[in-house]
């Protein structure tokens, strides 16, 4: 390993029970869970745990010892007395569980793989005292029972700290303690820097480092330099001791050994004898650390081990990498994705009132269509005009605002690798798009009779497939549009500027199109939607002059501007193409924003 910067260069060797690390075989033995709780909201504690182990556990592991698992794990992490629990989310009403147990909801999804190395960014972040306790106290159960726990953890209070095994302490990229937790006052003690009586060690240490002067530091991290062997050692020394008192082994899913390789795991971060010396006079060298396996608690670690760094030769993905095959992860996500529609009435509700509302109110301004040249070939050009003109913003708006949501749980269960992007896809349109036709139905089968449109089945299923086309393509405007951008507020600027255009120039505001828009209207979704369902609607009534009483074929009077040069079977066949190629798009963008890392 090499990285430079700053003018300094650091070298060195990452090694896991003393061998080079492999990428892929320390993603199957280790997880990682981040600071924040990222969990779906609508799911229950045993739902979202459920999830984690189907998706991520061999396909070959039956589903019995699945659910066992999940159950062992919530018992393991006290969560068996809310596992029916919504997790729920406070910003939208919905009340679920507390902050400490969700923490422990986000050990639980790493858990069921289980790791033989856990590592936590600040577990107790934003919990209170007795929550935070909780939190430390189900690691400590995890770690004397055969795993190595490592996490980073600010200003403890002196319950946690007596939790602690080992402890490591930096300071401007300097170590200036990396050791047995029993044997770090006396170290600060022997360095000048005695604790004062009744006060928390940790605060002091902290006080230390970040409050006294520079030479501070520097005394302290000499003083580790010197007695870093010793140090080590003596970790060293006390994990044996602990393995010899008798921790409990485990063997990994797909690992088979003796439970003394499964209890002996090192991770070590090895510098070159000599490194240059930074611009501020410091090394920039992290020390080298050696974890035991059954009692892994530390503060402050920063070995820098690079979970997902990728390396040559690590290219191929096995059973591992994606625990379940594809069709199995869109039956799993595509049931999730159905759960959470169903226990968010609201959401569903407010769609289906726009639908109706618009339908009964579309309904009103044209109902009963007459059969008068100039004004029955008019409403009825407006009437469809008007209906995609107000519908298109519907389930646009609904993506930017479903994709706010889903943003940051997509990119850590995609970090977590539980499944891809193409899983996530078909499951959520699996989903989504029944939904959208039967929002579809209702409102065509308002609007329609109400209006007094042709009363022919071929033509209602004609507006119904016209309008589902045309609301695919809508949602994925939206979808694209919200992918591409970072914040929810930028998404509906540029949704909004992308769908004016398409609604200037579809033909119906403008009688002749600049030359040099022409092509946004030969793009526009809306003007083949348009001309196909008005020129079906024609076609099948006859109209009266009212000047001389005559009938008049209703495609004699068919606007010359809203026509696209195309039949009606031509311009729906360019719409469905549209419609897949809005498909294609979506996914596509998925895809690009996944590996530029730009979720």
């Amino acid at each position: 390993m090499e990285a430079s910067g700053r003018g300094s260069t650091l070298e060195g060797r990452i090694t896991v029970d003393g061998q080079p690390r492999s990428v892929r075989q320390f993603r199957r033995i280790s997880s990682y869970v981040q600071q924040k709780d990222v969990l779906l909201s609508s799911a229950t504690v045993r739902e979202v745990i459920l999830t984690s182990a189907l998706l991520r556990l061999p396909r070959s592991l039956p589903s019995e010892a699945k659910r066992a698992l999940v159950d062992s794990t919530l018992k393991e992490l006290d969560l068996t007395g809310c596992a029916d629990t919504l997790i729920g989310d406070e910003t939208i009403g919905l009340k679920g569980i507390s902050g400490g147990q969700k923490r422990r909801v986000s050990v639980g999804v790493e858990l069921v793989k289980d790791p033989r190395v856990l590592f936590l960014d600040e577990p107790s972040s934003g919990l209170d005292s007795e929550m935070a306790l909780g939190v430390m106290t189900a690691l400590v159960r995890l770690a004397r029972k055969g795993r190595t726990v490592l996490c980073t953890i600010h200003q403890p209070n002196s319950d946690i700290t007596d939790t602690f095994d080992d402890f490591l302490l930096l300071a401007g990229g300097r170590t200036v303690y990396g050791g047995l937790w029993s044997g770090a006052v006396d170290f600060f003690a022997q360095a000048g820097f005695s604790c004062p009586s009744f006060k928390n060690p940790t605060d002091y240490f902290l006080s230390v480092v970040t409050h006294d002067t520079a030479s501070a530091v520097q005394t302290l991290a000499a003083e580790y330099d010197r007695r870093r062997p010793e140090l080590l050692a003596a970790m060293v020394a006390e994990g044996r001791r602990s393995m010899a008192g008798g921790a409990s082994g485990y063997s990994t899913y797909g690992n088979s050994g003796t439970d003394a390789d499964a209890q002996h795991v090192v991770l070590e971060v090895q510098e070159p004898a000599a490194a240059p010396e930074g611009p501020d006079g410091s090394s920039g060298v992290v020390a080298a650390v050696t974890q035991r396996q059954s009692t892994g608690l530390g503060l402050g670690l920063g070995l820098g081990l690079g979970l997902v760094e990728s390396e040559e030769g690590e290219q191929g993905e096995d059973e591992w990498d994606h625990g379940a095959p594809l069709w199995f992860q869109v039956m799993v996500l595509s049931a999730r994705v159905f759960r959470t529609w169903l226990r968010s009435p609201i959401m569903l509700a407010s769609e289906l009132v726009q639908y109706v509302f618009i339908a009964v109110f579309i309904g009103l301004m044209y109902c009963k269509f007459n059969d008068i040249v100039g004004q029955g070939d008019y409403n009825r050009a407006s009437c469809i005009w008007f209906s995609f003109a107000v519908l298109c913003f519907t389930p646009a708006y609904t993506a930017v605002t479903n994709w706010a949501a889903e943003r940051q749980l997509l990119k850590r269960e995609l970090t977590q690798r539980m499944y891809g992007i193409n899983a996530y896809y078909l499951s959520r349109y699996a989903v989504l798009l029944p939904f959208e036709a039967a929002q579809c139905l209702v409102f065509v089968a308002i609007m329609y009779f109400f209006a007094g449109f042709y009363p022919s089945a071929v033509n209602f299923f004609s507006f119904f497939a016209a309008f589902v086309m045309f609301q695919i393509i809508s949602e994925g405007i939206g979808a694209c549009c919200a992918v591409v951008t970072r914040t929810a507020t930028t998404s509906i600027i540029l949704l909004t500027f992308v769908l004016l255009l398409v609604l200037a120039f579809s033909g119906f505001l403008l009688t002749k199109t600049p030359i040099y828009f022409v092509w946004v209207q030969k793009a526009s979704y809306m003007s083949y939607a348009s001309a196909a369902l008005l020129e079906l609607e024609l076609s099948s009534v006859t109209l009266t002059d009212p000047n001389t009483g005559a009938s008049v074929p209703g495609m004699q009077v068919y606007p010359p501007a809203l026509s696209t040069g195309l039949t009606y079977a031509q311009n729906m066949g360019v719409l469905a193409a549209q419609m897949g190629g809005m498909e294609l798009l979506k996914l596509f963008a998925f895809h690009a924003v996944h590996r530029l890392n730009m979720m």
